[in-house]
């Protein structure tokens, strides 16, 4: 149900603020770390004191990466050049560069069906885009170097550590180990018909590739509620990009910007607070800057954060399905009910939060949504591969640049992403539902038991679901009985909360709450779905390693991670049992 303050702040969204704050972005390339960044974090912070919003400028030290350059020459059976680029964390060859052989693979994909073997000590040529754990996979099988050939004519920049944000000391032997190039279509049906000669083929690979420590800046507004001021919506996009990257992500920062701009202005409006993030690192230093918030803000976070909502993409021209992207459990109904409300879209689809985007707090259980714009499944501009831009061909390319934007598909993106921040922070029961997390956990778990079958049993697992399946319905039950009661209406939005952080942990992290999982995300990003439960579905491989010495190794961690789940279930049922006894 709309409200006199949604209505009258959607209505305060410009579409020439919009373009005016796009328009300066599509001239900066926006390198982490670099001048592109301090340029960028200085025009926002410009713009906020303009409008009277206060900020905080943050500065902490990051690892990241930055492609410098990279040849690829065919040296037998005869000489060709082959544009490329490098890309962030893959290594440098030095200037003498590295002659080897290559070896063709086939589609990446389907990355776990590589026989990487086969390129042991040479370059390993894979179709699709370069992604962290094929790189990492070709690492650990001796490959000599990686060469991703891209699906169309355009050259994606990547970013190919697994490590996510900063590397911790015990993370280090998990950076990239051999260089990594990608080269486009064209280029990759050049190598492809060489190699059908049956003559083999021999190439000259150099890169040079920028690792180390710098600077980096995170701008910050924090507007505090009137009514509870220590919790808080948290809003953020990155700020960094390839080149200028203006459909990835400068729509997004502008779009912040003026988000900060009207929340500010109706800050005596708000009941709760409201905090906004411009994100660096996130394409040079694999999500470094929203990781580097996750970890000072830890507690902070664990105890007032209702949710995060993550801005990236906004206002791509053609850009007309609404899907709820990076969307927990118990915030879809909420997600796809403002999606319904502002576009008149019925069908939304949904994908589970996975290993990209900033999506550095549902470890601590944190929830989170993203009313994510996509290209219609026929548009011409669409290509299924690319994960961010809509799915455009231009994603992380050159040619991401000002006439790739829409303003009034912008100004309707930040119009979407402003009344979900005003329903969170005046709304007097928060509106996320656990029952439909309880029901998630129990779909999950019965599927996965199907599987394995006598291999896992997780029959205590299904126990404990099923108890708090019943725990978490009485709990939206009660919610109609609190209405209008402060006591009781506090009750139960601390239990959603406490709830949050005990389940999902378990249900979007392998790692737990106070570290980060890999990257390990495959370009299509189809295991959107498989991403509940990450740590116990790999007991899905149980039955195809019976007899086989791994069997045992993987069963004892799936039993360990059984005991997991288990406990957080049980600790669910008492918080929620507690307070429906307070109730």
């Amino acid at each position: 149900m709309t409200t006199a303050i949604q209505e009258e702040a959607r209505g305060a969204v410009s579409s020439e603020r919009l373009y005016s704050d796009v328009a300066w972005f599509s001239h900066v390339r926006r390198d982490t770390g670099g001048p592109g960044e301090q340029h960028t974090a200085d025009y926002i912070t410009a713009q906020l004191k303009a409008a009277g919003v206060p900020f905080t400028a943050h500065e902490f030290d990051a690892f990241l990466s930055y492609p410098v350059s990279a040849g690829l020459e065919v040296l037998e059976p005869e000489a060709h050049e082959i544009r490329c680029v490098t890309h962030a964390f893959a290594r440098s060859t030095g200037p003498e560069g590295r002659v080897v052989d290559l070896v063709h693979l086939g589609d990446g994909d389907n990355a776990g069906a590589l026989e990487l073997e086969r390129a042991a000590g040479k370059a390993a040529l894979i179709d699709g885009l370069a992604t962290p754990v094929t790189v990492l996979r070709a690492s650990q099988a001796g490959c000599a170097a990686v060469i991703f050939a891209n699906k169309g004519h355009a050259i994606h920049n990547m970013i190919v550590t697994t490590i996510w944000g900063t590397p911790g000391q015990d993370q280090l032997d998990r950076l990239p180990q051999l260089p990594a190039i990608s080269i486009d279509r064209e280029g990759g049906e050049l190598v492809e018909e060489l190699l059908a000669r049956g003559q083999g083929l021999k190439i000259r690979l150099t890169t040079e590739v920028d690792t180390g420590w710098r600077k980096s800046v995170l701008p910050e507004v924090r507007i505090p509620g009137a009514v509870e001021p220590e919790r808080f919506v948290l809003v953020g996009g990155h700020s960094c990009g390839w080149d200028v990257g203006v459909t990835d992500n400068a729509t997004g920062d502008a779009a912040l910007l003026e988000l900060a701009r009207i929340l500010w202005r109706y800050r005596d409006q708000l009941g709760r607070g409201v905090r906004i993030c411009w994100w660096p690192g996130h394409s040079h230093g694999r999500y470094s800057g929203s990781t580097w918030y996750a970890d000072t803000f830890f507690t902070d976070l664990a105890e007032n954060c209702l949710a995060y909502h993550n801005i990236d993409s906004p206002g791509v021209r053609g850009a007309t399905r609404y899907v709820a992207r990076h969307t927990s459990a118990e915030t879809q109904a909420f997600c796809q009910g403002i999606i319904r409300d502002q576009t008149g879209q019925r069908e939304i689809e949904v994908h589970r939060p996975n290993r990209a985007a900033d999506q550095a707090f549902l470890a601590n259980g944190v929830p989170s949504f993203s009313t994510y714009p996509l290209l219609p499944l026929d548009h011409p501009d669409r290509w299924p591969w690319t994960g961010g831009s809509a799915n455009a061909w231009w994603w992380h390319t050159v040619h991401d640049t000002l006439d790739k934007a829409d303003m009034e598909i912008l100004a309707l993106d930040t119009r979407i992403s402003l009344t979900a921040i005003l329903e969170l922070a005046n709304a007097e029961l928060l509106p996320f539902e656990q029952a439909s997390t309880a029901r998630e956990i129990q779909g999950t778990v019965a599927s996965l038991q199907e599987t394995v079958g006598q291999h896992l049993d997780l029959g205590p697992v299904a126990s404990e679901g099923r108890r708090l399946a019943a725990a978490c319905q009485a709990l939206e039950e009660a919610k109609e009985r609190v209405a209008g009661d402060p006591a009781g209406v506090s009750v139960v939005n601390g239990t959603i909360m406490r709830l949050s952080r005990v389940l999902n942990p378990v249900l979007y992290s392998k790692s737990g709450r106070f570290h980060h999982d890999p990257a390990d995300w495959l370009p299509t990003m189809k295991n959107s779905a498989g991403q509940v439960l990450p740590g116990l579905s790999r007991a899905a491989a149980l039955p195809q390693l019976a007899g086989e010495p791994e069997f045992g190794f993987l069963r004892a961690q799936m039993v360990r991670e059984r005991n997991r789940l288990v406990t957080a279930l049980r600790e669910a049922v008492q918080i929620a049992e507690d307070a429906l006894e307070a109730l």
